[in-house]
């Protein structure tokens, strides 16, 4: 089957690498590993205790874990994701400015969930994971072996509403990386120094569906267009010179729903750590997260609409546009698929802190963390077959595209952030935790859109640790997540840029747009000795 995308084919890219941004833009960094204290303390956490999630946060402090310990953790959350699109007063395209989608707002609370091999992307009532993980200390050994399954990424959301303007960037998202299988290693070096080392095998899964539409001076063109040639006795006119009567295809039209479905069973990566003790009162360490390569698979569908198939189909019928029918799409055919593959890098992390106990009952943590989102400056997605789109991007795209791949920049870059933690030793068994977390985006201000609504945030959080009896250990945690973003129309070329040239991918071209998320999550564990 031969392939006529025009801009589609190059959204399902633009929209696709978009949304990777979504999860990883400083949202999802150690939000879905659910370990309680971690939580309660902001995640300051790499000079401290975290039990078997010290697998992620610092594989040295597995070293704490003495005998042979089991941790059974439930995790749960909900996002709360809200969009504002208000329209300038010198809104509109070539006189028409009758958009559903100005001056209306986006709301959803809905989780989805990548299921592999049950379905891919799925919407579920509740999102809730059940993880586990166990560690063995041999006695008498300064070894400490241990393997855990947790969630580096694990979000996902659905707009179901057929009305929602927030659709034609994200209908349905859904973002996972799963550590399956996690064996790691720490060594107690000497009475105040201990290392660690663990490897991670995850699978990687990105998902996403949504509606398509093109605001622009083209596509209202193409609406003056059909309303002046497609008057009552025009059409049969000018029908055999310029045929544009056979559909609608207006700036404000929903044209197409885009399904994107990509994964890798096995990413690996490895962390090390290291952790000083050198007294009970002050105690640092280190932690490098290694970057993962990934090659994702999958496919890809576009459905699309009755309007778009009949206005290309009368465009082909006319001699207009069989002299430039190489650079149209022909509008015979209602649905596509196809196999399309992306060249990925999971980002790489290192962090620092200290822990500090100045009074018998008082602790407090302090964490500084890079990410190397710069990674991240530039996409390639590659399809199975050769697109028209292609044709005239590899002719006109700057070196950005050959005849089966487009490679598309996002200009991400790298983030430091900080937290503090601390925890009051109520008794002998509770403690009680809270903590903050700063946490700048790594999206700039010209790369903005809704279906990554990610600037500057903010993370609070809270916690209990309970010691049930000498064997046992129940912790809670809750993270309150918030952050806010304004985008002036014209400001961002992935949301809201009105130029000749931006085609890719502003659906909300010429709008004022403000977005907001706030994610709420609750974790629970049970350790206990085996």
């Amino acid at each position: 089957m031969s392939m006529h995308l025009s801009p589609l084919a190059r959204t399902i890219a633009g929209v696709g690498l978009c949304w990777a941004g979504l999860a990883q833009a400083q949202l999802a960094n150690d939000l879905t590993i659910g370990n309680p204290k971690a939580m309660a303390m902001a995640n300051a956490i790499t000079a401290d205790s975290s039990g078997i999630d010290a697998v992620h946060y610092n594989p040295a402090a597995l070293t704490k874990l003495k005998g042979r310990q089991t941790t059974v953790k439930f995790l749960t959350g909900v996002m709360d994701i809200r969009a504002r699109f208000e329209a300038p007063e010198d809104y509109g395209f070539l006189g028409f400015d009758d958009d559903p989608v100005a001056n209306s707002s986006s709301r959803t609370l809905t989780p989805a969930m990548y299921l592999p091999g049950m379905g891919g992307m799925t919407e579920v009532p509740v999102l809730f994971a059940p993880l586990a993980g166990l560690s063995i200390n041999p006695p008498g050994s300064k070894f400490t072996f241990a393997t855990n399954v947790y969630a580096p990424m694990a979000l996902g959301y659905s707009r179901d509403s057929d009305s929602d303007p927030g659709r034609y960037q994200g209908r349905e998202v859904a973002l996972q990386r799963i550590t399956y299988f996690s064996p790691s290693v720490g060594y107690q070096m000497n009475d105040e120094l201990a290392v660690g080392l663990s490897i991670g095998f995850s699978h990687q899964a990105m998902a996403l569906n949504q509606d398509f539409r093109n605001p622009g001076f083209l596509t209202g063109l193409t609406r003056l267009f059909n309303e002046f040639l497609c008057l009552p006795g025009m059409g049969e006119v000018v029908s055999g010179i310029i045929n544009v009567c056979g559909g609608k295809i207006g700036p404000f039209d929903t044209l197409a729903n885009m399904d994107l479905d990509l994964q890798q069973s096995l990413s690996p990566t490895w962390n090390i750590g290291v952790l000083w003790e050198p007294t009970d009162w002050f105690a640092w360490g280190a932690t490098y997260q290694s970057e993962a390569r990934m090659h994702l698979q999958g496919k890809y569908r576009v459905d699309y609409s009755q309007q778009w198939q009949g206005f290309w189909s009368g465009m082909q019928s006319s001699l207009f546009g069989q002299v430039l029918s190489p650079l149209f799409p022909l509008g015979n055919v209602d649905e596509e698929v196809g196999n399309a593959s992306l060249d990925m890098t999971y980002p790489d992390n290192f962090s620092t802190g200290i822990k500090l106990k100045p009074f018998e009952r008082w602790q407090f943590n302090f964490d500084v963390k890079w990410s190397g989102y710069s990674d991240w400056n530039e996409f390639e997605i590659e399809f199975d077959r050769e697109l028209d789109l292609l044709r005239i991007a590899k002719n006109f795209g700057g070196g950005k595209a050959t005849d089966r791949s487009i490679i598309l920049d996002r200009g991400y870059r790298d983030t430091w952030s900080w937290a503090l933690g601390m925890q009051y030793q109520w008794t002998d068994r509770l403690a009680v935790r809270a903590g903050y977390e700063w946490r700048p985006s790594a999206i700039p201000d010209d790369k903005a859109d809704v279906l990554a609504p990610i600037g500057d945030a903010h993370l609070y959080g809270l916690g209990l640790g309970y010691r049930w009896d000498k064997d046992t250990n129940i912790d809670i945690g809750f993270n309150y997540f918030t952050t806010k973003q304004s985008t002036k129309a014209n400001t961002s070329c992935n949301l809201n840029c009105t130029g000749i040239d931006n085609l890719v991918y502003n659906p909300y071209a010429g709008q004022n747009v403000e977005t907001s998320v706030k994610a709420y999550i609750l974790a629970l564990t049970y350790q206990t000795t085996f």
